[in-house]
């Protein structure tokens, strides 16, 4: 038994090993001590590589900027339907640390969203935003009761900025439209207030489809 644990943990350490060294962007990341390609890292470069990757799994100063977004917020959507005027639907939001305060989770939720003239529908969305330390970029999700596919976005927060700009696609399956660009922008108003911004980059930088206002309550 305890050949085999012995042998189990060689290969434990040899995959590891392994995966780190094969990172390429990783490798390159820390400068001209990394191990020369297809030698293995001695145990003071394996000692250090396994402290750099602990490192990058925790957040980091990134990650503390998204605190002020935890909170209950009711919710204001605002959505342009062509040919039919803004459609407004009310509804809350719960947005707190997930995993460590590795990400920040939202749930939403709308009684009665409206649809299309004279279609209402209760709405439900979870969604899931982060920091990914390796490609420098905050990254975003969202699944919601109304959907069958998970939306997902990445961008970027320049410091002192009040913006976040998020880039992803969206597909409009009523008018067979799929894969279109979009700029998803999250903009800080105040300590109490932001807002969700979705902008169609196929017509132009500035149509919007549909905004969502939060207040803190």
């Amino acid at each position: 038994m305890k050949t085999r644990v012995l042998i189990l943990s060689i290969v434990g350490l040899v995959a590891v090993a392994a995966l780190a060294f094969s990172n390429s962007s990783f490798a390159d990341h820390h400068g001209e001590d990394k191990p020369a390609p297809g030698q293995m890292p001695s145990a003071e470069e394996m000692q250090k590589m396994m402290q750099e990757w602990a490192a990058s799994m925790q957040p980091g100063d990134e990650h503390k900027r998204l605190a002020p977004f935890v909170g209950e917020y009711n919710v204001t959507m605002t959505m342009n339907m062509p040919g039919s005027g803004p459609m407004v639907s009310k509804g809350t939001s719960s947005v707190k640390w997930v995993l460590g305060k590795h990400y920040l989770m939202e749930e939403m939720n709308i009684p009665k969203m409206a649809m299309a003239p004279g279609m209402e529908l209760p709405y439900s969305g979870i969604g899931m935003t982060g920091y990914n330390k390796t490609r420098n970029l905050y990254e975003g999700t969202w699944a919601s009761s109304i959907d069958t596919h998970i939306y997902t976005m990445a961008g970027t927060w320049p410091p002192e900025s009040n913006v976040i700009n998020y880039y992803g696609t969206m597909d409009e399956p009523m008018l067979n439209v799929y894969n279109r660009m979009c700029n998803y922008r999250v903009t800080i108003v105040d300590d109490n207030t932001h807002k969700f911004e979705v902008f169609d980059l196929a017509v132009s930088p500035d149509f919007k489809v549909f905004e969502i206002l939060y207040k803190r309550k």
